[in-house]
């Protein structure tokens, strides 16, 4: 429990610490993880996370006295704490969907770096190939450049077809697992 609150503590000063540009633009990313949770879709294992803090605030509260001491008897099943309408409607509800919205948050970021730290395998895997491999590719690079200066790829795309374009000429191939687990976490 000490080494909890410890890390707790840690994470507080780093955010104290943290630039406030830098902090807006992560509170930004967040919201958007929520908008995407409430209005657009429910990824897999962010639905899951939702259910279970679902599941379990529906087993540990409820919202009458006369639910609650039934369920304290043994009588009924459900939660044996007695809350506010109000308030079993903010934890039924509005925390799972933050729940849902923070596990998407957590997984895009994960995705994010193992995306990065593949990408920089990759170059470095191109760095050392011939200089007419490394020539065309440099040919569809300035292409794909082009195409998002023009608008006609957003900056997503373009991220990820320029990441596409050094995994195919890097010729290495990631398993069939490894695709369907990224695949399935995004």
């Amino acid at each position: 429990m000490d080494k909890l609150i410890r890390s707790l503590i840690e994470q507080l000063q780093r955010l104290e610490k943290m630039d406030k540009a830098a902090l807006a633009k992560e509170f930004k990313e967040f919201l958007y993880f929520i908008n995407k949770q409430v209005f657009k879709q429910i990824p897999s294992l962010s639905a899951i996370g939702g259910l279970l803090v679902g599941a379990w605030v529906s087993s540990t509260f409820t919202t009458s006295p006369i639910k609650g001491t039934l369920a304290s008897l043994g009588l009924i099943k459900g939660g044996k704490h007695v809350v506010s309408s109000a308030t079993y409607t903010l934890l039924a509800i509005i925390l799972p969907i933050l729940s849902a919205a923070l596990t998407a948050y957590i997984i895009q970021k994960t995705l994010k770096s193992y995306r990065e730290k593949q990408l920089q395998r990759n170059m470095a895997a191109v760095a050392g190939l011939g200089k007419e491999v490394q020539a065309k590719l440099q040919e569809k690079l300035a292409l794909l450049e082009k195409a998002r200066e023009a608008g006609i790829v957003s900056e997503s795309e373009y991220h990820t077809k320029r990441a596409g374009l050094y995994q195919s000429y890097s010729r290495t191939l990631s398993s069939r697992i490894e695709e369907i687990v990224i695949d399935k976490l995004s």
